[in-house]
């Protein structure tokens, strides 16, 4: 066993295949939630749940109990399935005694564990034999770079066709949490019906994500130099506060102008290799060859410089009467302007 992928276990679990113990941990929880759902409602009839199967949470349990439901015998079922979420309280003494199940388990029970939002200490004894010995998953969060190409493949998946400044604007704006990611795509699904051509307009009416007016747009318009459309999108920020928090926005300046300076460090070289060092999707590569014609390396090092200074703004760090949305704005007259 060991570890495996998200799309081999899941295929494993439709067709049928299970294995005595999953293992699904990690910072990123939405795959072991989907999986955890699998086995949930996939594997017994639901006149047989209620009898055959257990889901227990780690704060209320321990590997005693888990245990002893695992070893029971099935009614008028072929298998036993025990769900044990929430798995990453349980006690670091608890996973000795899994490591001695895992040795000899009940061959018709299905033993599931989501660690959820924690990585398992796979250092210990005892996390060495979970790894080896369980169908393992541990996923990491997604990377800004990665969120374009995930979403392309979600939304084909669907059978969606859209043009990539849709995709862009979408991940720009929704960001790297895989259920909200997954969910405004299942939102899309439903809300399109039969229709699979996906513009602008319907991410703005089925997702709330404003065509006009988001971060994917404000950097745009910053790599482009359009002060008025930078100033215009601020503006409608400075209107949604809770849905534009300037925390997001300055983490996302931050990297484009880090960005910004590694791209002027790599001008000549192959564009893949520099789409690949910078951990971009390679359709962003015209916006920073755009904005190193408009930015010199010392004036993306000043606008770095003066974005520390807006963040220490608003964080209270140097005092000041203006509010967050002022800041940005000052922030772009003295970098953009």
């Amino acid at each position: 066993m060991g570890a495996h992928s998200f799309t081999s276990i899941a295929n494993d679990l439709n067709a049928g295949k299970y294995a005595p113990v999953y293992f699904f941990a990690g910072e990123e929880s939405f795959y072991a939630q989907q999986l955890l759902q699998l086995i949930e409602k996939g594997i017994l009839d639901e006149s047989e749940r209620s009898f055959n199967q257990t889901v227990l949470y780690g704060k209320e349990t321990n590997m005693l109990q888990i245990i002893e439901e695992a070893k029971r015998f099935p009614m008028m079922s072929e298998r036993v399935v025990v769900v044990v979420k929430e798995a990453q309280h349980l006690k670091a003494a608890d996973w000795e005694l899994l490591a001695g199940y895992i040795e000899q388990p009940q061959p018709s029970t299905v033993l599931a564990f989501g660690h959820m939002h924690k990585k398992l200490d796979k250092r210990s004894k005892a996390g060495k034999v979970i790894k080896a010995n369980t169908v393992f998953l541990e996923s990491d969060p997604l990377r800004d770079y990665q969120v374009m190409p995930w979403l392309e493949k979600e939304l084909g998946a669907k059978g969606f066709r859209c043009s990539s400044n849709v995709v862009a604007a979408m991940a720009e704006q929704v960001g790297t949490d895989l259920s909200r990611l997954h969910k405004e795509v299942e939102k899309l699904d439903l809300a399109m019906g039969d229709q699979r051509d996906l513009s602008a307009d319907d991410i703005e009416r089925h997702i709330g994500i404003s065509k006009d007016y988001n971060n994917f747009e404000l950097v745009g318009a910053i790599a482009e130099r359009n002060i008025a459309k930078a100033f215009k999108i601020v503006h409608y920020f400075s209107k949604n506060p809770k849905e534009h928090p300037v925390q997001m926005i300055t983490g996302i300046l931050f990297n484009f102008v880090n960005n910004l300076l590694r791209y002027h460090s790599m001008k000549g070289k192959p564009e893949k290799s520099i789409a690949s060092k910078l951990k971009i999707h390679p359709y962003f590569l015209k916006q920073f060859a755009q904005a190193s014609r408009h930015y010199s390396v010392t004036q993306a090092l000043v606008m770095l410089e003066e974005l520390l200074i807006f963040d220490r703004k608003c964080k209270g760090v140097i005092p000041s009467s203006a509010n967050e949305y002022e800041h940005l704005r000052e922030w772009l007259i003295k970098c953009v302007l």
